[in-house]
């Protein structure tokens, strides 16, 4: 498998990754043995890297992988997603615990990887109600701010 620098942080990852909608039955009717199995194939195969996020199946790709956890080995690294929701916006440092923290719940992981925002962003008023802002992304109590607290705790 040919891996790939993740952007600056000297963690090289494979250049094929397993995304989470298949897996959390986006696309059509699967089973979770089929989706267990899919992961671990991909892992055995030499992908390193898993691609998630909360909406993918209402939680259900974060399930897959947690049920498939204790037989991947390698252990691959962990990407998932936070959502910010249109009532979520008055409390985005709470939105984005809630979310890792369920996320970290439905894996019955410690820790992700590697933790992104799922929602497009704007640079002024959204024209969307399921869009942000820049100023909420990166301003003072924004969502980097609120990812980087958890990052160092």
């Amino acid at each position: 498998m040919q891996q790939r620098m993740l952007g600056k942080t000297g963690v090289q990852v494979s250049a094929v990754t397993l995304g989470g909608g298949g897996i959390g039955m986006v696309w059509g009717p699967t089973t979770e043995e089929e989706c267990v199995e899919t992961v671990k194939q991909a892992v055995a195969s030499g992908i390193n890297l898993l691609d998630l996020a909360p909406v993918y199946g209402k939680g259900k790709s974060e399930e897959i992988v947690g049920q498939a956890w204790r037989d991947l080995s390698p252990k691959p690294l962990v990407a998932t997603k936070v959502f910010i929701m249109p009532p979520e916006r008055k409390d985005l440092a709470g939105a984005v615990r809630r979310s890792l923290e369920g996320s970290l719940q439905r894996l019955g992981l410690g820790r992700i990887d590697v933790l992104q925002l799922h929602n497009q962003i704007e640079p002024h008023e959204p024209t969307a109600p399921r869009r942000l802002t820049v100023q909420e992304v990166v301003g003072p109590g924004g969502v980097l701010a609120a990812m980087q607290k958890l990052k160092d705790e």
